[in-house]
C-alpha cells in the first residue's frame, strides 16, 4: 500500500500520495482547526519564479518580461483553488535596511542588485495581488521572515493552522504543532516530524545550525569548513550552540580550531539568523480573510500582460467572476445573442447594407475564399465592419440550394467604394484580400491599416500575429474556429461548402474583430515612436508585396526535370562511394544506421547526444568531415537530397494552373529582425554556394521571349552598415576608395599588401567579416574556415585589434540592450532582447549576439524595404514596363523588356543606393539575362 499524506481543504482531510522527502502534518491537529492561515514568502516565491527553468521567455504584448509574474500568479491561483485557505497574506521585504544591518554592517553586502526586468515584474505582481484582494505586509527595518514569524506566532495563538508557503530553511525555526511549511508547487508540507526525520533536530536548534554553517548569500559569517552536515552532527550530539561551545575543546582537527577562534563571532551570527517574532506590524485579521477577486482590476492587468488563460481559471476560484456586464467575454456572449452579425444574401438586404456602407469613411474588410493561395482561390464572400459588435457577411458563392448574392453584380456595385482612395480600408493580412479582389477585377485603394502588420511593428518578439491569437491577447476575445464549421481534419472541404448562416458568424466576426483590433493597436501606435515606421514603410510595403505575389514568376519545368535526373545520378554515385568507404551497405537516409557506422564501425568520436541517441546532424558531420570521407560525402548527399526534394521536384507542383506561374508568399510579420521571409516556395533557403544549388536559379525565367530577368543586389551592405554605425575610420576609407573589402581586411590582418593576399587568405577574411556581424565564436569560425579553434580565436583577436571601433560599437549596442531590454535599427524598428541579463551564460551570450545582429541585419532590411517602395512608386508614376517579382535578402529581381534593360537598371540602381543615406557609399550590382542564374 502506498504511503499517503494529507492536504487540508477548508478543514477537510483529503488523501493523496506522499511526495518523497516530505511527511504529513499531524492529522489530529488539522482536523480540529477552525481556520487555515497561509503566509506566502513573497520575495522567495518571486525569485523562484524568475529563475524557474522554462522553454523560452514569457513576454507581454508590450514586450515586458512576464515569466516571474506568470509563474507567481499561477502559484497563487493554485493555492486558492486547491487549498481554499480561510486567510491569506503575502509578506515582503522592505527596501529599507533591516535592524540586522545595524548589528552587522556587512549583512547581505555581497547580494547582487535585483535584475531590472524583475523590478518591473514585482510591481506587476503587486497589481495582481491587488486584483485578487490579497494583502501585502512589509515593515521598514524588518525583513519578510520577521513578518512571517510574527504572523505565524499570532495566528497559532488564535488557534489557526498556519502554513508558511516557502522552502527557505531559515523559516524551519518557526515550525510547531500549529505551524508548518508548505510547498505550493508540490502541495506538500514539512512539519515537526519531517524536521526530526530529515535533520534530527528541533525548530529551536535550527537557529544554532544556521549560525554554525553561515550564509554566503546573506553574508552571515559561520565557522570555516563547517557545512550543514557537520553543523547537524554537532547539534545532534550537543543539543545547543551553548553546549557545543562549552565542549569546544573536544572538537579535533581544523574544524575544532576554527570553532574555537570564531566562538564570539557565532553569537553575532546567531542574532542575525534569529527571526524576530515581535515585529510591530499593524494589521486587521479581517483584512487577511480571503475575498472574491476584483474582476475589473484583474481583467485590466491580465489583458495588459497577455494572461488570457488565467482569466478562464478565475471561474474555479470565484464563479461570479465571469458574470456581469464588465466582462469582455460576458459582453461578447450577450452580443452573440443579438443580430449583430448580419447575413446579407438577398438583393433587398444588400441594398440596405450598401446604403450604410457608402456613408462610411473607413471600414474593415475581409474576404472568404476556397483556398489559401490568393491567386488560385475563388472568392466566396466578403465581410465588412465599421463599429464594435456589428459585422456583415455577403456570400457570393454558397452550397447548392442556399441563397447568395450574384458575384458580378455585387462586385460591380462595390467597386467604386473599394477603389476609392479617400475611403480607408482596414484588414488583417490585407495583402491576401488585395490579391483576391484583384483577381476578381477590383484593385483596392485606400488601404490604411493592417492589424497583423501593426502588431508586428509594435511587438516583433511575438511568435504569432494571427487574428485568433491577437483577439485573445489584446481583446480577451475567443474567436470562432474554422474547423468548428467544416469539421476538424476535413481539409478537403472548402468555405463555399459551409452553410451560409454558420459562415456569416465566422466571416463577419473576422471583420468585426479586425475593426476592434485596429482601434486597440492604433491607439498604442499613436503614442509610439514606431508609428512612422508603420505608416511610411510597413504599410506602403503591403501594396508592393501584393503586386509581387500577384505577378509571380515563370519556371522552366523542362530544365528542372533534367536537373532532377542529374541530382539523382550524383546521389547514387555518392551512396556507392559512402558504402565503399564504410566497408558495408546501409541505409544512408537512416540517422540510426549512419550513427552506428560512424561511431561504432569507423570509431569516430561522438560529439553530441540527443534523446534518440548519438547525433549525426549537419554540425556533427561538418566537424567529422575532416576526420573521415564518409562524413564529408554524407554532407553532400544530404544537401543534394534537400535540393531535389524541396525545390527541384517540388517547384513544378507549385505552378498555379490559372497563371502558369509560381506565386511565392512574402511574409511581412515573421522575422524579429524586420527581414522578409518567403514561403511556397521558400526562396531564402535556396543554396547557391554549390554549382548544383545555383542551377536551381536557372529555372526562374521570363514569361516572354522579349523580356529578361534583372537582378539588383546590394554589395556587402551589412559590412557597410557596420562601418556606418561603428564609425571605424579605416573601414570607412576602404569602402570610400572602392577597395575589395575582404582582400583589404586580409591584408590588414596578415600585414601584407592587398596584391599579396591569396585566395585562401581572402576567403578567411571574408568568413571573419561576416562572422563578426553574426557574433560567430572561435569554435564556429574554426569549422567554417578549417583551422583550429586557437587559430580562429587569434584571427578574431587580430581583427578587433585592427578595428577597435567595431568592438567599442558592439559593446555600446550590448550595453544599451542591457539597459533598455531592446535594440533599434536605423529606422527605429524595435526588437526585445529578452535574455540579455540572463543568469545563464550561454543564453546571455546568445542574446548579445542577437542584439548586434539585429541592428545590422534589421537596418539592411529597412534599407531594402524603402528601396522597394521607392521603385514601386516610381514605376507607377512613370509607367515603367517592369515588374518586381522576387526579393531574397539583399537582392531584388525584376522581369522587364530587354530593350529597356540598361535604362531601367540605372533607375533601379539609383533608387536602391539612395533609399537611406549612409556615411559610406552604397554599391548596387545590377545584371540581367534570360534566367536568374545568368544575372550572376
Amino acid at each position: 500500500m502506498a504511503k499517503m499524506s494529507w492536504t487540508i481543504k477548508n478543514g477537510a482531510a483529503q488523501e493523496k500520495p506522499l511526495t518523497a522527502g516530505r511527511r504529513n502534518c499531524s492529522l489530529k491537529k488539522h482536523l480540529h482547526m477552525s481556520k487555515t492561515f497561509y503566509i506566502i514568502d513573497g520575495h522567495a516565491q518571486i525569485y523562484a519564479a524568475f529563475y524557474a527553468p522554462t522553454q523560452g521567455n514569457l513576454t507581454a504584448p508590450n514586450g515586458e518580461s512576464t515569466k516571474a509574474t506568470y509563474i507567481f500568479t499561477t502559484i497563487l491561483l493554485k493555492i486558492l483553488r486547491e487549498q481554499k485557505p480561510d486567510m491569506l497574506v503575502v509578506a515582503m521585504d522592505s527596501p529599507e535596511p533591516s535592524f540586522r544591518h545595524k548589528i552587522y554592517e556587512q549583512y547581505k553586502a555581497n547580494r547582487p542588485p535585483m535584475p531590472e526586468d524583475l523590478i518591473v515584474q514585482i510591481n506587476r505582481i503587486e497589481d495582481v495581488l491587488q486584483g485578487l484582494r490579497i494583502p501585502i505586509l512589509r515593515l521598514g527595518g524588518y525583513e519578510a521572515d520577521d513578518i512571517i514569524g510574527t504572523l505565524a506566532q499570532k495566528g497559532a495563538a488564535k488557534g489557526y493552522m498556519v502554513y508558511i508557503c516557502s522552502k527557505d530553511k531559515d523559516l524551519e525555526q518557526l515550525i510547531s504543532d500549529q505551524v508548518v511549511m508548505f510547498d505550493p508547487k508540490s502541495s506538500t508540507i514539512f512539519d515537526l516530524a519531517a524536521l526530526k526525520e530529515k535533520k534530527g533536530i528541533r525548530p529551536d536548534q535550527v537557529i544554532d545550525v544556521l549560525a554554525l554553517e553561515g550564509d554566503k548569500s546573506d553574508n552571515v559569517p559561520g565557522v570555516a569548513d563547517v557545512g550543514p552536515k557537520t553543523a547537524l552532527q554537532w547539534m545532534q550530539k550537543y543539543g545547543s550552540l551553548e553546549e557545543l561551545l562549552a565542549h569546544r575543546d573536544e572538537i579535533k582537527g581544523k574544524r575544532g580550531e576554527n570553532l574555537r577562534t570564531t566562538a564570539e563571532q557565532l553569537k553575532l551570527s546567531r542574532k542575525l539568523v534569529t527571526i524576530d517574532l515581535e515585529t510591530p506590524i499593524e494589521f486587521d485579521w479581517n483584512e487577511l480573510t480571503v475575498k472574491s477577486p476584483d474582476r475589473t482590476q484583474l481583467e485590466k492587468v491580465f489583458s495588459q500582460l497577455g494572461f488570457r488563460r488565467l482569466l478562464d481559471r478565475m471561474d474555479e476560484i470565484a464563479p461570479e467572476f465571469s458574470a456581469g456586464p464588465s466582462s469582455k467575454r460576458a459582453a461578447h456572449a450577450i452580443m452573440a445573442d443579438k443580430p449583430y452579425y448580419h447575413l446579407v444574401d438577398t438583393p433587398q438586404e444588400f441594398e440596405n447594407f450598401f446604403n450604410q456602407l457608402k456613408k462610411q469613411k473607413i471600414f474593415a474588410l475581409d474576404t472568404e475564399t476556397t483556398g489559401l493561395n490568393p491567386v488560385a482561390a475563388e472568392l466566396v464572400g466578403l465581410s465588412f465592419s465599421w463599429q464594435d459588435g456589428e459585422g456583415y457577411y455577403l456570400p457570393v458563392k454558397a452550397p447548392l440550394g442556399q441563397k447568395c448574392l450574384d458575384r458580378q453584380k455585387t462586385l460591380q456595385r462595390l467597386k467604386p467604394i473599394l477603389t476609392n482612395p479617400q475611403i480607408k480600408k482596414i484588414g488583417q493580412n490585407i495583402k491576401y484580400d488585395i490579391i483576391v479582389l484583384r483577381r476578381a477585377g477590383i484593385e483596392p485603394a485606400g488601404v490604411e491599416f493592417d492589424t497583423m502588420v501593426a502588431s508586428y511593428v509594435l511587438y516583433s518578439h511575438r511568435s504569432r500575429h494571427s487574428l485568433d491569437s491577437m483577439a485573445l491577447d489584446y481583446l480577451g476575445h475567443d474567436t470562432i474556429k474554422l474547423e468548428s464549421l467544416i469539421g476538424k481534419g476535413k481539409n478537403q472541404l472548402t468555405f463555399d461548402m459551409v452553410d451560409t448562416k454558420l459562415a456569416a458568424d465566422y466571416a463577419a466576426e473576422d471583420a468585426e474583430v479586425t475593426w476592434r483590433l485596429k482601434e486597440y493597436l492604433a491607439e498604442i501606435l499613436n503614442q509610439s515612436p514606431l508609428r512612422q515606421l508603420f505608416e511610411e514603410v510597413e504599410m506602403p510595403l503591403v501594396e508592393v508585396l501584393a503586386e509581387m505575389e500577384y505577378h509571380g514568376v515563370a519556371l522552366d519545368v523542362g530544365w528542372l526535370k533534367k536537373l532532377s535526373g542529374q541530382l539523382a545520378e550524383r546521389m547514387e554515385e555518392l551512396v556507392a562511394h559512402i558504402h565503399r568507404q564504410a566497408g558495408m551497405v546501409f541505409n544512408v537516409d537512416s540517422p540510426k544506421q549512419l550513427s552506428q557506422v560512424l561511431f561504432e564501425r569507423l570509431g569516430l568520436g561522438s560529439l553530441k547526444k540527443t534523446k534518440l541517441g548519438r547525433s549525426t546532424d549537419q554540425e556533427v558531420l561538418e566537424a567529422l568531415s575532416w576526420q573521415h570521407p564518409v562524413a564529408k560525402m554524407m554532407l553532400e548527399y544530404r544537401q543534394l537530397s534537400k535540393l531535389k526534394n524541396t525545390y527541384v521536384d517540388k517547384l513544378p507542383t507549385m505552378i498555379c494552373p490559372q497563371t502558369k506561374r509560381v506565386h511565392a508568399s512574402f511574409n511581412q510579420a515573421v522575422t524579429a529582425t524586420g527581414r522578409l521571409s518567403s514561403s511556397d516556395p521558400n526562396l531564402q533557403n535556396i543554396p547557391i554556394r554549390t554549382q548544383l544549388g545555383q542551377e536551381i536559379r536557372r529555372s526562374f525565367v521570363t514569361g516572354n521571349p522579349n523580356e529578361v530577368i534583372l537582378s539588383a543586389d546590394y554589395s556587402q551592405i551589412e559590412l557597410r552598415l557596420l562601418a556606418h554605425f561603428s564609425k571605424d575610420a579605416v573601414l570607412r576609407e576602404a569602402f570610400a576608395s572602392g577597395q575589395d573589402i575582404h582582400r583589404f581586411v586580409a591584408a590588414q590582418v596578415y600585414g601584407l599588401k592587398p596584391d599579396q593576399v591569396d585566395k585562401t587568405q581572402r576567403d578567411k577574411a571574408k568568413a571573419v567579416n561576416f562572422g563578426i556581424i553574426y557574433g560567430q565564436t572561435a569554435y564556429g569560425l574554426s569549422h567554417s574556415i578549417g583551422v583550429s579553434v586557437t587559430e580562429a580565436q587569434q584571427f578574431i583577436d587580430d581583427y578587433f585589434a585592427r578595428y577597435p571601433d567595431i568592438r567599442d560599437y558592439f559593446e555600446r549596442v550590448i550595453s544599451q540592450a542591457r539597459k533598455e531590454g531592446c535594440v533599434h535599427t536605423i529606422l527605429g524598428r524595435k526588437r526585445v532582447i529578452s535574455d540579455i541579463n540572463s543568469q545563464t551564460a550561454a543564453r546571455r551570450r546568445l542574446a548579445e549576439r542577437m542584439a548586434v545582429n539585429t541592428v545590422i541585419q534589421g537596418s539592411a532590411a529597412d534599407l531594402i524595404k524603402v528601396a522597394m517602395i521607392n521603385i514601386h512608386r516610381r514605376s507607377r508614376r512613370e509607367n515603367l514596363q517592369m515588374k518586381m517579382i522576387l526579393q531574397v535578402h539583399d537582392e531584388l529581381v525584376f522581369e522587364l523588356p530587354e530593350e529597356h534593360a540598361a535604362d531601367y537598371a540605372e533607375i533601379i540602381r539609383h533608387e536602391m543606393a539612395d533609399a537611406i543615406k549612409l556615411e559610406v557609399p552604397i554599391v548596387v550590382q545590377v545584371s540581367w539575362g534570360q534566367n536568374w542564374l545568368e544575372c550572376k
